[in-house]
């Protein structure tokens, strides 16, 4: 199985706030998105890595991969779009066409781990499209525009998607090109590829797997890194 990893890392970066985009910030000595460029490289079956950046720190990445050289993987790169969707379909572009594979992830997802990968990789391959999901703890309410509950809905069967998602390149170009001819949007692949009626199976995610958005999530990556970090020194 040979896949193109597409790291989406594209966005503003605003509700992270600062003068650096959230990308490109430290955590635990490495810039937050070499933790997952750094993941992907060291998985046999990713040939090559697609990070999709902002257009205006197009020569900030390169700086800071001279600075942290990647072995395993080749590495690409291009300028992301307006929106997470036009970003990914840029990166698909980007990649190899004879790669028949494609795990795209969110560049703020630092902690993704080489089981997770492997274990969507090998999913996907077995039912066509994977995702790794974690089941929803809260109760959820559905509101309407004033904030006000409309009903309660059945958290049995509801999970939180996580990223990577891995299908193939052409069931995503598809799912693509259905969604231009009915100017559809989604947050994630999957949602796409439902739309285009490609089954999408579920793995279990990780509670670890988080999405760094504010200042708060990158603190509490950096204690499950020194947690991690304590772990391996007691062994």
């Amino acid at each position: 199985m040979k896949a193109s990893a597409i790291i989406v890392a594209a966005g503003s970066g605003t509700r992270f706030g600062g003068e650096v985009p959230k990308q490109f910030v430290t955590l635990a000595g490495r810039p937050l998105l070499f933790w997952s460029i750094f993941a992907f490289a060291d998985i046999p079956e990713v040939e090559e890595i697609v990070a999709v950046i902002p257009e205006a720190h197009m020569e900030t990445f390169e700086t800071l991969l001279e600075q942290n050289p990647v072995s395993g993987s080749q590495i690409r790169w291009c300028a992301g779009g307006a929106t997470r969707q036009e970003s990914v379909l840029r990166g698909l572009r980007a990649s190899g066409p004879d790669i028949p594979w494609v795990a795209v992830h969110d560049g703020a997802r630092p902690l993704v781990t080489r089981e997770i990968i492997q274990d969507i990789l090998l999913a996907a391959h077995s039912i066509g499209a994977a995702i790794p999901g974690l089941p929803v703890a809260d109760t959820v309410k559905l509101v309407d525009e004033e904030g006000m509950i409309i009903k309660t809905l059945d958290r049995k069967n509801l999970i939180l998607a996580q990223t990577p998602q891995v299908c193939r390149k052409k069931d995503l170009h598809a799912a693509y090109v259905m969604a231009e001819g009915l100017a559809l949007t989604a947050t994630d692949e999957a949602g796409l590829l439902e739309a285009a009626g490609v089954h999408v199976g579920v793995q279990p995610g990780s509670a670890e797997n988080i999405k760094i958005t504010t200042r708060v999530d990158l603190i509490l990556a950096e204690a499950i890194l020194a947690e991690k970090n304590k772990g391996n020194l007691e062994k």
